[in-house]
C-alpha cells in the first residue's frame, strides 16, 4: 500500500471516529441519556438511595417521568460512590426519592432520567 493509501485509510477512519462520537450522548450535552439497569441494579439502587434519602413528597404537579424537570423543592443529593463504582452509569448524576420512588436526575439540567420504583419481593 502507498503512502497515499495510507494517508487514505487513516483520513477515512478519522471521519468515522468523529462520525461514531458525535452520535455518543453526553450528560452535559444537554440531550436526554437513557439508562438502561438490570433488576438486580435497580434494586441496589434503590435500596441505597432509600436508605440515605428522606421520601418527598411530589410537589402539585410533579410526576417522575423520564424527561420531567425536577422540581426545586426536592432534595437531590449525589448518587453515593459506592453506587457509582459498582454501576458506572450512576457516576455524576443526583437522586430524591419521591412518594416511594427514586428518581435519577442530570444534574446539569435537572431533568430526570431514571425512576425506580421498588421491587417486589420473591
Amino acid at each position: 500500500m502507498g503512502s497515499n493509501g495510507f494517508f487514505a485509510s487513516l483520513f477515512a477512519l478519522s471521519l468515522l471516529t468523529v462520525a461514531v462520537t458525535a452520535q455518543t450522548p453526553r450528560l452535559d450535552s444537554g440531550a436526554l441519556t437513557h439508562l438502561d439497569f438490570t433488576t438486580a441494579q435497580k434494586q441496589t439502587v434503590y435500596q441505597s438511595i432509600a436508605k440515605t434519602q428522606k421520601n418527598n413528597a411530589a410537589p402539585v404537579g410533579f410526576r417522575a417521568a423520564v424527561g420531567a424537570l425536577a422540581p426545586s423543592g426536592v432534595e437531590l443529593a449525589p448518587v453515593p460512590a459506592t453506587n457509582a463504582e459498582l454501576i458506572p452509569q450512576t457516576k455524576g448524576l443526583e437522586a430524591a426519592l419521591v412518594e416511594g420512588e427514586v428518581i435519577l436526575v442530570d444534574p446539569q439540567g435537572k431533568k430526570v432520567i431514571a425512576v425506580i420504583t421498588p421491587q417486589p419481593q420473591p
